[in-house]
């Protein structure tokens, strides 16, 4: 028997909830179902959940969703990439125990509510993601005077304690996620904060 991971449960999860009303108690079919639909695959997506573990000066749990364009020909979704590790890193920056807690493709309708109401906590704080370049040091010297951006994007971190707790304030609000300087402007398109 084979390891399951996250996928897996999350997986098994969507396949038990289209199938949760096809038998009563008896196991005889019955008439109600629940329907399920794709979304256009336009929509399609790729969900990522990091857990946030707190150091043990300031304990809290918490995830920060978001959100990848579905590319399987460009991004697997399963090892993911430098987005993703330079989200991981800059959390576990400040919060070393933090871990990718799962990843899925979102292809129905109502599938990425259902997956954010599950790690919906007490409260919630809203952080800042700076996406900046990277710029090797032999380079400088051929950059200066150019044109660079950085992207600061907003995101909202679910935590698990009321809103009124004060731990809530000692959460560091700014996040620099340093990313290659000739890729960065392509690889922020492929993200949304969810």
């Amino acid at each position: 028997m084979g390891i399951i991971n996250n996928e897996d449960v999350i997986n098994f999860y969507y396949f038990c909830k289209l199938f949760k009303n096809l038998f009563n108690n008896k196991n005889i079919i019955t008439k109600k179902m629940t329907t399920i639909e794709f979304l256009p695959t336009t929509d399609f997506k790729i969900l990522k959940v990091i857990q946030i573990e707190g150091p043990e000066w300031n304990r809290f749990s918490g995830y920060l969703p978001y959100l990848r364009t579905f590319n399987p020909k460009q991004y697997d979704h399963k090892k993911g990439d430098i987005l993703d590790e330079k989200i991981l890193e800059a959390l576990q920056h400040y919060f070393p125990n933090s871990f990718l807690r799962y990843n899925l493709e979102i292809v129905f309708k109502g599938q990425l509510e259902d997956n954010l109401n599950n790690i919906e906590g007490g409260s919630r704080k809203e952080i800042t993601l700076q996406f900046s370049p990277d710029i090797p040091y032999e380079l400088v010297p051929q950059l200066v005077g150019k044109t660079l951006y950085a992207y600061p994007w907003k995101f909202e971190i679910r935590l698990l304690f009321s809103e009124n707790n004060d731990r809530k304030n000692l959460i560091n609000g700014f996040y620099i996620c340093s990313l290659p300087y000739d890729k960065l402007d392509d690889i922020v398109k492929t993200i949304t904060p969810s």
